[in-house]
């Protein structure tokens, strides 16, 4: 259902939320006079240039250029997109989405709390139970799989009792509701019978980047089947559009990269041998939603599946859908049909770093010509076929040259026939281009600057808004957000509706470092509006001067009665 949110809905939000709070949460700040410092957690730094403004409920970094309002810094850190962002810092202030104040699946917000305190109460239930002679199993059973104590209660991990309604029994006796416990997929209602969703299970407790557990995961002992069990899907859990760890992801961004890999075991294996950044899928194959959740996660996605058929099949299918979601990617390779968590006990976090980290096109390529004994020249033909058509997918002229010279030396056909093959003309052979490193950094002409000065006065209400109007703005991006501020919007909503690099365009300008004494305002405005004029003085003044020589008479003598007077200004 498609939530309609006013810019008086927002207002309100903005309002009840202190940007300062959201971001201490995150970064360590320091207080200097009305605005607040600290190290930003978007790039890497020493010195901060972080800075956000409690006055105009904005954040913005002088060093990476980052910025805008709280709803921003929370899609940012949390990797969010914008409606996600809201339902957060909306349940954070206590307030219902419009549209009769209902959540996904008509839900409503206390509801979801009731479930997400149940589903709580069930980890710690399940926690608390494997460290007793019951759980004894369960416990022995991790043990095997190399995992101390200390592990089991940094993932939270717990055991399943072998009753039928253990759990249902202790969360009810605690106050929860049947229909609640039902409704969270703790329990099961057949037949006029109400029982525990897990028994006898080793249990993975799912949780989200903001601490909710949201569901479990059960694995059981021996034979017995499904050897996997997820909680279906509730109102606050969907296996398609979370991952398993996210509520580690947290406190190791900014990240360089993540991996993915299939199992609970494997993420829990894989992190205790200090391997950083590994999720899971929830029991599925990777989904679009997945896809998208990792692209914003991380710059790059690292896909370590097992290495048997099943897990290599997999791969390709995830490389296609991480290719359909814009996401950078990489393939793991397990030796001898390895699966990541047999491998890092067997070979540590040195053997896990000297893994081959393959190329999503190289990979696909290797897995093509898989098994082909190509001695043969039969083989070879089929295999440079193959890999050909592969290659139709590449856009870029100079990755095509790199895989297209990689294929030459595996199947000894020469780069002419295999570019002809693909159906791309050959080109000559490119050369590596000499780059110098240029560091990044704004650079504004003098008008830009007056402009950028103005928006950051009328932000801090330095100066009249009958002092400047919408059109001394020359910019199209600094004259829609001097308009909101002429209008009386903050200048958090003023920049609201601003994509990525505008927004950070005009969140650096509203969030200027130094800002004159309201005696002072007014004197600087003005030098700003002249500085402003001036410009296009001297923009005219040049046009006009290309036309002086085709001019005729008349229109000579009015061009340089018009030089004249922009001359004056």
């Amino acid at each position: 259902m498609a939530v309609r949110l006013s810019d008086s809905w927002l207002d309100e939000l903005r309002s009840k939320v202190s940007i300062v709070d959201v971001v201490s949460e995150y970064v360590s700040l320091n207080q200097k006079g009305t605005n607040f410092w600290g190290l930003c957690p978007f790039h890497g730094e020493k010195t901060a240039s972080f800075k956000v403004d409690q006055d105009t409920q904005l954040f913005y970094c002088f060093g990476c250029h980052k910025g805008g309002n709280v709803i921003h810094f929370v899609m940012e850190i949390e990797r969010m997109e914008f409606m996600q962002a809201v339902r957060l810092l909306a349940d954070r202030a206590h307030m219902s989405l419009p549209e009769e104040g209902v959540y996904v699946n008509s839900v409503s917000r206390e509801k979801r709390q009731r479930m997400y305190e149940a589903n709580l109460a069930a980890a710690k239930f399940y926690h608390s139970h494997i460290w007793s002679a019951a759980g004894e199993r369960q416990l022995e059973y991790l043990h095997s799989r190399g995992l101390d104590d200390r592990d089991i209660r940094k993932f939270g991990l717990g055991a399943a009792p072998s009753e039928w309604d253990a759990l249902l029994k202790t969360l009810e006796a605690a106050g929860f509701e049947r229909d609640i416990l039902v409704q969270a997929g703790l329990a099961v209602s057949k037949n006029n019978k109400c029982f525990d969703m897990f028994r006898e299970r080793v249990i993975f407790p799912i949780i989200d980047a903001q601490g909710n557990v949201l569901g479990f995961g059960g694995r059981a002992l021996g034979d017995a089947n499904p050897k996997y069990l997820n909680t279906p899907d509730t109102p606050v859990f969907n296996k398609r559009k979370g991952l398993y760890a996210m509520n580690f992801i947290k406190r190791e961004r900014p990240l360089k990269r993540v991996v993915l890999v299939e199992g609970y075991m494997d993420v829990v294996s894989l992190r205790k041998y200090g391997v950083t950044g590994v999720v899971a899928t929830l029991g599925t194959a990777l989904t679009n939603e997945q896809a998208n959740l990792l692209k914003r996660t991380a710059d790059e996605v690292w896909l370590a599946y097992d290495g048997d058929a099943a897990g290599q099949k997999a791969i390709l299918r995830g490389l296609d859908l991480l290719d359909a979601a814009g996401a950078k990617s990489r393939v793991i390779v397990f030796p001898d049909g390895q699966d990541p968590d047999d491998f890092i006990r067997q070979s540590g976090l040195d053997g896990f770093d000297g893994l081959t980290k393959l190329d999503p096109m190289v990979y696909r390529m290797d897995s093509a010509c898989a098994g082909l004994d190509l001695t043969s020249e039969e083989n070879r033909a089929e295999c440079a076929k193959v890999c050909c058509n592969i290659l139709k997918k590449v856009r870029s002229p100079v990755e095509l040259e790199m895989y297209v010279e990689r294929l030459s030396i595996k199947t000894g056909f020469s780069r002419e026939a295999l570019m002809r093959e693909i159906g791309t003309a050959a080109v000559e052979p490119i050369k590596p281009v000499k780059r110098t490193a240029v560091a990044k950094k704004e650079r504004f002409t003098n008008c830009e600057m007056a402009q950028r000065t103005l928006l950051a006065l009328l932000a801090a209400k330095l100066i009249d808004r009958d002092v400047v109007a919408r059109e001394d703005f020359d910019d199209e991006v600094y004259k829609a957000v001097a308009a909101k501020l002429l209008s009386g919007k903050s200048p958090a909503d003023a920049i609201d509706e601003l994509d990525g690099e505008n927004r950070q365009l005009a969140a650096g300008a509203v969030s200027a470092q130094i800002l004159p004494e309201q005696t002072r305002a007014l004197g600087v405005a003005e030098d700003c509006l002249n500085t402003i004029r001036r410009f296009r003085a001297e923009r005219e003044i040049e046009e006009l001067t290309g036309r002086l020589r085709d001019a005729g008479v008349e229109e000579r003598r009015d061009i340089l009665r018009r030089i004249e007077q922009l001359n004056k200004c």
